[in-house]
């Protein structure tokens, strides 16, 4: 049973303003989401000019690192279906002074992806999903040959005791985060779409980067 889409979208516009120092405060538990944005981000091996896409950008955490890329004659587009989230990604946007970055509200699963892509990025966003199959094709179509994907997002992880995995679930439930959202099929619905897959488990095994790319 996918997580339900009404208690994220829930979740997510309560706590959007918090949601930036909630990742900060993971590394106290030695969780350095930050470390695997910048190895997703290094993956995509973007550069000047390019076109990438961000889904599921919530508060645009991945954006500096993007722009770092794709500098300012490059084009970005930020895809989340949180309204609040989206807010706190323009205030970013204003701040930094970014004027190719376009910010789209929507719910993945009915967003018209752009052809051409150069690169697609999604952080902490499979796991959610019920429709991964149909999604994973869509990205497929939208980038363009030689593009790349990467996916930062966790699974269950195997060495871990039940009871550690299950305070780790409790201690991100605010943010909608059951057991389901770690028991998926995205690496393997990655693999039958994109070339030159590799994957690299992170933090014990409870955390994966994920990259691919299109022929």
């Amino acid at each position: 049973m996918a997580v339900s889409k009404e208690i994220v979208e829930s979740a997510y516009q309560k706590y959007a303003k918090k949601y930036d120092l909630a990742v900060r405060l993971y590394r106290l538990i030695g969780l350095d989401i930050e470390r695997y944005r910048e190895k997703a981000v290094d993956l995509l091996e973007l550069k000047k000019g390019d076109c990438v896409l961000d889904l599921g950008c919530g508060t645009g955490l991945n954006f500096d690192l993007l722009m770092r890329k794709i500098g300012r004659e490059g084009h970005l587009v930020g895809v989340d279906f949180s309204s609040e989230m989206l807010s706190c990604a323009q205030e970013r946007v204003n701040q930094s002074g970014w004027g190719n970055v376009q910010l789209v509200h929507s719910d993945i699963s009915k967003f018209d992806f752009p052809a051409g892509m150069d690169g697609i990025i999604a952080t902490g966003v499979f796991g959610y999903l019920e429709d991964r199959k149909f999604i994973i094709e869509k990205m497929a179509s939208s980038i363009a040959p030689g593009g790349r994907i990467s996916v930062v997002d966790g699974k269950y992880p195997s060495h871990w005791p039940t009871w550690l995995f299950r305070l780790f679930v409790w201690l991100s439930s605010p943010f909608g985060l059951t057991e389901n959202y770690f028991r998926n099929d995205t690496c393997q619905q990655v693999r039958c779409k994109f070339q030159d897959t590799s994957i690299e488990e992170v933090y014990g095994g409870l955390m994966y980067i994920l990259s691919g790319s299109k022929s």
